[in-house]
């Protein structure tokens, strides 16, 4: 009976070191899926980029992050079996129940990115399509009584409170960074050096991975997208193209060891599994990451296929 007791308590903290890797990870997906990525409006109006743009061209190394989530997922449950619940019987209409249930959320979507992509709304109408459609179904599914709809009025006031804040703090950060001539003085270094572009590049991701370790994406952009995206674009590097690179190895960042805010943040919510376990957890996802990250590199027209095709 002990022995069992071993095992069975062995393979519950396995169980746990890998849900609680897939809620970390996941936690840093949702700024990568459009169209609710706060950071990549952040990154617009630092730069000036194009929102709509930027929304497009992360659908495609978001879908090739969630490809490659679940081959992670697939081969450790091959590799360790015992890390996954026992499967159940379905019940009938289960699966069709489920999919009825996503439909608001594929029309939202559907709505928000297809007006983008074919020029139909510009980045401000899509938001007010999106708010506007979330509002009828949350009225519709009878989620807005008992003083729902007040509180997430009061909550989305003091986000967009929060949002402007950043705003205006990152905004007069720039204009002492282009004061000072910080940017001029790291371009014109970087091209004293006569390095490639990709040895720079893989330079400035790797400060970018210890960064997200270390501080929330927003505040990493405020800080560093006014000084390094001169650089990149000296470089030859497309706006839109860095803007989502830059996204998505911040977000590794948040699991990557030996820090990870995101594995702190799961430590706090799971007290009883140890910190070493749930870094041994996100090692696989860490590592598909930065394959995922070299590949969009080396082949930038897994960023910026989608966008050329857009229609304006």
């Amino acid at each position: 009976m002990q022995f069992q007791h071993l095992l069975a308590r062995h393979a519950s903290r396995r169980r746990c070191r890998h849900a609680g890797a897939g809620r970390c990870r996941g936690g840093t997906l949702g700024p990568i899926v459009p169209p609710g990525s706060g950071p990549i409006i952040v990154f617009a109006l630092l730069t000036e980029a194009s929102i709509g743009q930027l929304f497009v061209a992360s659908v495609g190394p978001a879908a090739l992050t969630i490809l490659f989530y679940f081959l992670t997922v697939m081969i450790y449950v091959r590799v360790a079996p015992d890390s996954a619940p026992q499967t159940r019987e379905r019940e009938p209409g289960e699966l069709k129940e489920t999919a009825r249930r996503c439909i608001p959320v594929g029309v939202l979507v559907f709505a928000v990115m297809g007006g983008l992509y074919f020029g139909i709304f510009t980045d401000t109408e899509s938001a007010a399509v999106g708010a506007f459609g979330a509002f009828l179904f949350a009225a519709w599914r009878g989620k807005l009584g008992d003083g729902a709809f007040w509180s997430v009025m009061a909550e989305t006031t003091a986000t967009t409170a929060m949002i402007y804040g950043l705003i205006f703090g990152a905004q007069i950060f720039s204009f002492f960074v282009g004061v000072s001539t910080l940017t001029q003085t790291a371009t014109s270094y970087v091209a004293g050096l006569a390095w490639p572009p990709l040895a720079v590049m893989a330079l400035v991701l790797a400060g970018y991975l210890l960064l997200g370790s270390l501080m929330e994406a927003f505040a990493v952009m405020v800080i560093t997208v006014p000084i390094v995206t001169p650089l990149v674009l000296s470089l030859g590097y497309d706006l839109v193209w860095w803007g989502i690179i830059m996204l998505i190895v911040v977000e590794v960042g948040m699991i990557h060891p030996p820090l990870g805010l995101n594995v702190f943040v799961l430590k706090s919510i799971l007290p009883d599994v140890r910190l070493g376990t749930i870094y041994k957890g996100v090692i696989p996802f860490c590592a598909m990451d930065l394959l995922k990250l070299i590949l969009m590199v080396l082949f930038p027209a897994i960023t910026l296929w989608l966008p050329s095709t857009m229609l304006h």
